[in-house]
C-alpha cells in the first residue's frame, strides 16, 4: 500500500515537472483538506487558512519543477503549509503592533465616526490599486474577494481554469500588495492630516 501511494506521488510529481495540470488538480484534490486544516489549526480563520491554502498549492506549482526528488509530497505539503502560516502569524502580530502602537501615539479613539472617515479613505485607496490590475485579474480578485466565490465557480464563469485563476489572484495580490506598500506613506499623512483638523 504504502509502495503504491510512494509510486503515485513519484508519478504525479513528474507529470507536474512536464506541466501536466490534469497532475496538480489531483493532487490539489488530495491535499487540499489537510492543508487547510493544518492552516486553520494555527490561524483559526477560515479565510486566512483558505488564503494559506491558495498560496500552498500556488508554491507547488511554481516549484513543479524542482519537486522530483522529493521523498514526501504528503510531508513537503505539511512543512510549507506550518512555514506560511508562520510567516502569515507575524505579519499580522506586525500590522497589529504596527497599528496599536500608531493609535497610542496619536491618541485616537478605536470606535469613533472618524475612523469610519479613515476606513473610507483606506478602501479608496484599495479601490485605486485594483484600478491598476489588467481586465482579468481585476474581474478574478472582484468575483474572490467581494463575493467570495471558489476558484472552481470563479473558472467556469470565465471560461478558464481553476489553476489560471489562481494564477491570476496571485499576480493581483502581489499587485495591490506592491501599490499598497508604495502608497502607504499616502495613506499615513491623510491619517496625520485628518487628526490635527479634528
Amino acid at each position: 500500500m504504502e509502495f503504491e501511494k510512494k509510486y503515485e506521488e513519484t508519478t504525479l510529481l513528474s507529470l507536474l515537472s512536464q506541466d501536466s495540470e490534469y497532475a496538480f488538480q489531483l493532487v490539489f484534490d488530495r491535499y487540499r483538506n489537510n492543508t487547510y486544516k493544518v492552516a486553520m489549526m494555527y490561524v483559526k480563520s477560515p479565510v486566512i487558512a483558505e488564503e494559506i491554502v491558495q498560496d500552498v498549492f500556488l508554491k507547488l506549482w511554481f516549484q513543479r519543477k524542482n519537486l522530483t526528488e522529493i521523498r514526501s509530497l504528503e510531508s513537503w505539503l505539511f512543512t510549507l503549509t506550518r512555514n506560511l502560516t508562520f510567516n502569515c502569524l507575524k505579519k499580522i502580530a506586525y500590522e497589529w503592533t504596527a497599528r496599536e502602537k500608531w493609535i497610542k501615539q496619536n491618541n485616537i479613539s478605536e470606535n469613533t465616526a472618524d475612523n469610519k472617515i479613515l476606513d473610507t479613505e483606506y478602501r479608496q485607496l484599495i479601490q485605486k490599486a485594483i484600478s491598476t490590475l489588467s481586465p482579468q485579474q481585476q474581474q478574478v480578485y472582484k468575483l474572490a474577494k467581494e463575493e467570495g466565490l471558489s476558484y472552481e465557480v470563479i473558472g467556469r464563469q470565465l471560461s478558464i481554469s481553476p489553476l489560471t485563476v489562481k494564477t491570476h489572484m496571485s499576480r493581483a495580490l502581489a499587485s495591490v500588495r506592491l501599490f499598497m506598500q508604495k502608497n502607504i506613506d499616502l495613506f499615513m499623512l491623510l491619517l496625520i492630516a485628518f487628526v490635527k483638523n479634528f
